[in-house]
């Protein structure tokens, strides 16, 4: 059975995996980033919530739901950004001619 405290760590896992998912699908220009910042906060703010229900109601199987469906709705924006016409111009991605 799983404690609250390691429960917590789902969130920061989830962080963690959506600013590596922007960092490897956006190029490094200036609205690309700006536009992975803004997911990102979006997706800390969601986590947060999730976080203080559980330490509110202790409720393991409920946070874990949340905290994945903030995972999945936070990939599937990444790749919604990844798909933005200033995403796709192949010069400013790196290593693509490598």
């Amino acid at each position: 059975a799983q404690n609250v405290t390691e429960a917590l760590t789902r969130s920061q896992v989830v962080i963690e995996t959506v600013k590596l998912a922007l960092d490897e699908k956006l190029p490094p220009n200036a609205e690309a980033r700006e536009n992975g910042e803004m997911l990102l906060d979006s997706v800390k703010l969601a986590l947060k919530n999730c976080d203080e229900a559980l330490k509110k109601d202790l409720q393991i199987a409920i946070y874990n739901k949340c905290v994945e469906e903030i995972k999945i709705y936070g990939m599937i924006s990444v790749g919604e950004l990844a798909g933005q016409s200033w995403a796709k111009s192949g010069a400013s991605r790196p290593g693509l001619f490598c």
